[in-house]
This record gives C-alpha cells, structure tokens and sequence, in this order.
C-alpha cells in the first residue's frame, strides 16, 4: 500500500526550524477509504467528497486500471501542488498508453469554462513537455487548435509556439481561424521569457483593434505577461486612466490585476500619482455595497501599491481618501508550499470596520485566526489539541479561548474567505496566525490597531514579531 503524508507534515518536514513536537502535534490520519468497485459515479463521488489533503493520502498503484479514477481526481482537482499533478500525469500516460501530451488534451476538453485556475495547472504540465516531444505531435496540435473546446484550444497554440520556437506561426494560424483569443489564453503560461517578449507587438496591435470586451480583458492579460517594461505599464495604464464610467469594467479590471502582476521596479513613478488619482475615482463611483467585490479590493490594493511610491504628504492624502470610501480590505494570501501568509502585518484604525479577505492558493488547508496581544503559541498550542470537527460546515481548529477574536473557516486550496469585524477599540498589536495543526510556528503576523490612521501615517511606527521578539520591517513577505 502506498501512503502518503498529509502536505502540512510534508511542509514542516521540509522546513529546517521545525522541530518533533510540531509534528507530533498533527492528527495522526489513515488514508482514506474508497471502493473503487462500483459504478464510475459512485467512484467519482467519492472522491470529490474528499479535501485536498485527503485526496492526496488515497491509496493508488500505477500498474492497477482500477487506480486510474484517483489519478484523474489528482489531475484535475484544484489547488493541488504541480508535483502531484505530475505524478498523475505520469501514471494516466502509462495506463492509456498515450503520451503526457494526449493526455492532457483529453482533460482540458472537459474542464468547465470557469475553471481557469486549474486549466492554467495543466497548460503548465502542457508547456513544460519537451519541444521535442511538441515537435514530434505538432500535426495533433494543429488539429485540437482548430476546435472548440477553449482550455485544449488553449493548450494546442501554446504547445505549437514551444515546438516551432516562434510565435509567428502560431499567431497567423490563430489569426486565420478565428482562434485568437485562444492562444491569447495561453500566453501567460509560456514557460519562455523571450517567447512570451516576441508576442508584445502582436498582442497590443490585437489589443488595440479589437473592441469586443471579452477579448480585450484577454490581450491585456497576455500583455502583461510577454515584457515588464515601462512601455508595457504604459499601455496597460491607459485602460485604467480612461474617465470613470468610459471603460468596461472587465477591461480595466484585467488592466488593474496585470499591472499588479508586474514587478514594482518596473512601475514608472511620474505615473504613480495620476493611477493613484484614477483608482480614488473608480472606487468612488462605485456603490458602497460592491465596495468589497474583489475587483473593488484589487483596485484598493492597487492603490495602496502605488501611494507608497508617492511623496509623503500625497500618500497620506491617497490613503486617507480610499479609508474614507468604505470598509479598510486588508487582502491576505497564503504563500504556497511555504506555510507562509504573503503579509506580514498591518494596520488597522481602532473601532472602525474591517474586512480581511484570505485567498488560499495553497494545496494544504489554512484558516486565519485573530487573536489577542502576543498570544500566538497559546491559541496554536490548544488548536493542536483539537480534534477534527464532525460537523463538516463548523470551523475547524479555532480554540474556545477569549484569546481568540475571530476566525474564517478553514479554506481548501483555491478557495476565498472574507472575515467582517470591527477593529478593537483598545490599540495594540494583535495577532493573526493558521491554526491548523503545526501551521501557527510560521503562519503568523500582526495587525497593529492605532488610535488614528492619520497620526500613525504621519509618524508611522512598525511592530515587533509576536514569536522572536525582534521588529517587523517590511510588510510583505
């Protein structure tokens, strides 16, 4: 029988810091048990009833068909590790006796539109083929490129850019058939810089003739893939300068989410003030109920990006101006494959409202719990403690503790949480930390709650680490 240890033993093993006690402290879990006897529904139904972690830990044998259903599960399900994704790969091509390539063209057809995250997982097993091996199925690719299922179509583009090593190709196909949009899919995931650098031109001349709204948010995500330069940004910086309500929404999202993606060297400061500016305007105009929609967060966070740029009495200025349009969103994000959250603290005004919004693109489960003042190890020791809930819908490992403020439930990987509350009325440095067992020795941060947001900008004071003691510097991890 193969087993398989849960991804939160696997990542504390890795981590040099971590010690035997951390991993005692996890639930000792047997793989789960599925029959794989029964009709291919009642399998599959099985299967998706299962976490991530779950998943992972289900006994499967590459030489046995019967394997094969778990295999497929492992492909496809989101927010996976590529490793494991792999791992399936490689034992679906065995069994089908079809290459790594067919495979995954076979999958994609059947991936659902909404699906992109896990579409985009497996344009990336797709592109990191070898060109060889491209090469050699080049006449399948051009076959797929020439249909309708958009993730394969996707896939066929990107895979013939790869083998002819030049885009050209491709692009005049696509241009031909119709099929531009979707090779503008797969642009991002093009493993080669210098590819993706070559599709600049083609993209923004498509990007500047198309009015369809669908297929500009597409080249402009493609662009800001193929170079981070600043006539890139410049391009890109267009779409959100348009006045309010004179660009579609879905484009200047897409514009605002690309731009995020570049590198922040790469950001002209002469152009921080007038984003900034436009960024105050968008989400002014906006109902103050779609104020914590995620395209409204993004574009906040945005904002807040490019007012640390601005000299210090503009910056002040920006940030009081986006505070006072809503609820303060602090967008926190797992770090995957590190037991990391990607901010290390922030700040918050004391008794005003607050929305936290954790993003999980992880393969492990996590949670954020707050807590009280330099009580880190207190709530994650009695977490360890827990056991699992056996109500699927309650939240898992929070301590029944004052210590703790509140909490979101425990997320699986790809999954969204938003937490509402209202800041404490007492300032101090409060703490945040994934309680699920093990997780809180590196998952922690701090939210500094100040008696006023405008004196802390003007003479800002940064916090201490809850566990070493020493001062928090930078924000981000």
């Amino acid at each position: 029988m193969m087993r398989f240890l849960p991804g939160a033993v696997v990542a504390l093993l890795l981590w040099p810091g971590a010690g035997t006690a951390a991993v005692a402290a996890l639930p000792n879990q047997e793989p789960p048990r599925i029959l794989l006897d029964q009709s291919p529904r009642a399998v599959e139904y099985q299967l998706n009833r299962l976490t991530n972690d779950e998943l992972v830990r289900v006994e499967r044998k590459t030489d046995d068909p019967k394997y094969r259903p778990v295999y497929v599960a492992l492909l496809t399900r989101k927010g996976l590790p590529q490793p494991i994704r792999e791992e399936a790969l490689t034992a679906l091509a065995g069994m089908d006796k079809a290459s790594p390539s067919q495979v995954l063209l076979d999958t994609l057809s059947k991936i659902v539109a909404d699906d992109t995250a896990t579409a985009d997982s497996l344009l990336k097993l797709m592109f990191a083929q070898p060109p060889t091996a491209l090469r050699s199925e080049r006449a399948t690719f051009e076959k797929v490129a020439a249909g309708t299922a958009p993730a394969a179509t996707a896939a066929a583009y990107g895979a013939m850019i790869i083998a002819d090593g030049d885009p050209a190709p491709a692009w005049e196909a696509a241009t031909k058939q119709g099929q531009v949009p979707s090779l503008l899919r797969a642009v991002p995931q093009l493993p080669s810089a210098d590819l993706r650098g070559r599709l600049s031109a083609p993209v923004t001349a498509f990007l500047d003739a198309t009015r369809d709204p669908a297929a500009r948010a597409l080249a402009i995500t493609a662009l800001g893939a193929t170079r981070a330069d600043a006539a890139t940004f410049e391009r890109l910086a267009q779409e959100v300068l348009a006045p309010p309500g004179g660009a579609d929404e879905t484009v200047r999202d897409a514009a605002i989410a690309a731009l995020l993606r570049m590198p922040e060297s790469a950001w002209p400061r002469p152009r921080a003030e007038p984003l900034a500016r436009a960024i105050v305007a968008i989400v002014k105009e906006a109902p103050a109920d779609r104020r914590t929609e995620p395209s409204l967060i993004q574009a906040i966070q945005f904002g807040d990006k490019l007012a640390a740029l601005l000299p210090d009495d503009t910056r002040r200025a920006v940030k009081k101006d986006l505070r006072a349009l809503g609820v303060q969103v602090i967008p926190i994000a797992t770090v995957p494959e590190q037991m990391l959250f990607d901010v290390k603290w922030f700040v918050v005004e004391a008794a005003k409202p607050v929305q936290i919004v954790l993003t999980n693109p992880d393969a492990m489960q996590h949670n954020l719990v707050l807590g009280a003042p330099r009580s880190v190890q207190e709530i994650g020791t009695a977490a360890a403690a827990l056991p699992p809930p056996a109500d699927p819908q309650a939240k898992a490992y929070v301590p029944d503790t004052p210590l703790v403020i509140n909490s979101t439930r425990l997320l699986q990987g790809g999954e969204t949480d938003r937490l509402n509350f209202t800041a404490p009325d007492k300032p101090g440095e409060y703490v945040y930390l994934c309680t699920f067992p093990g997780h809180w020795i590196r998952m922690y941060g701090v939210m500094l709650v100040v008696p006023d947001m405008d004196a802390w900008e003007a003479s800002p004071t940064k916090p201490t680490d809850p566990v070493t003691g020493k001062p928090l510097d930078s924000q981000r991890q």
